[in-house]
């Protein structure tokens, strides 16, 4: 039997259970041999390929030794190339643009009425932005949506875990933990551990919402314990895979450009 046939044969009775629940979103047993490994993989990726696009605006917060502040933002995304965020500072007051593609970033800032632009690998994001984070990792900060890795043979680990399905795997050289919503089947906590079992990234996202069968958080924080960093983002209004999001954003023809 492969792989794809085992998984079936096991998503299969839960989802006949599901279906036969009240309307109210069922809750998933906390229960490992109800629901082996492969079955609840597959049912958290299904969800997150649910969310094809976002958009929306809140606020969000930065802390780090060198910089903290807040600021007000609109966001559009389409998964899995494209983000595009406004940032506003108080009484209106434009204070940037963050364009994120495959190819290229651009970072706006309208205090120092400067442009900067290049190829999104990590250390080029990092020496604008004070995170030391992936493309990859920026779309899933803003999405909340933490993958779990492909490679099932890098399974750690399976079981509960503070009333939530726990996920361990190895990652490279780091380790990667998941706990898993039981009723969501979002990544609602991801930790990323070094080879001393060190902390050095963790994402707790909350205030879970649900449009049409889709679900995706409005709470989301990163933390970066190792160096006192950490990114607050909350969602006042969020839309989930709106048909036709804007990616349009404009740079004034007097800004200062730097390409790197």
């Amino acid at each position: 039997m492969t792989y794809t046939e085992r998984v079936g044969s096991a998503v299969l009775p839960f989802l006949i259970f599901m279906s036969s629940c009240a309307p109210k979103r069922a809750e998933v047993a906390l229960d490992t041999k109800i629901i082996g490994a492969p079955a609840l993989i597959a049912l958290v990726e299904a969800g997150e390929n649910k969310v094809k696009s976002l958009e929306g605006n809140g606020t969000i917060s930065f802390e780090s030794p060198e910089i903290a502040g807040s600021a007000a933002f609109d966001l559009s995304m389409k998964k899995p190339d494209s983000l595009l965020v406004l940032f506003e500072g108080p009484f209106g007051i434009d204070v940037g643009t963050l364009f994120l593609s495959r190819e290229k970033y651009v970072v706006y800032s309208s205090f120092e009425n400067r442009v900067t632009t290049g190829s999104p690998i990590s250390n080029s994001i990092r020496s604008v932005i004070p995170f030391d984070l992936t493309y990859d990792q920026i779309l899933n900060a803003f999405s909340g949506i933490f993958s779990i890795p492909r490679d099932r043979q890098a399974l750690r680990a399976y079981t509960i875990d503070d009333h939530r399905f726990f996920l361990s795997f190895d990652c490279g050289t780091h380790i990667c933990n998941y706990w898993i919503d039981n009723q969501y089947l979002l990544a609602t906590r991801f930790e990323m551990l070094d080879e001393g079992n060190r902390v050095v990234m963790q994402a707790i996202s909350s205030s879970l919402t649900e449009e049409d069968g889709v679900s995706a958080p409005r709470r989301i924080v990163v933390k970066f314990p190792q160096d006192s960093r950490q990114i607050s983002i909350y969602y006042s209004s969020l839309v989930l895979n709106p048909a036709h999001p804007s990616f349009a954003y404009s740079i004034p023809a007097t800004a200062d450009t730097i390409v790197r």
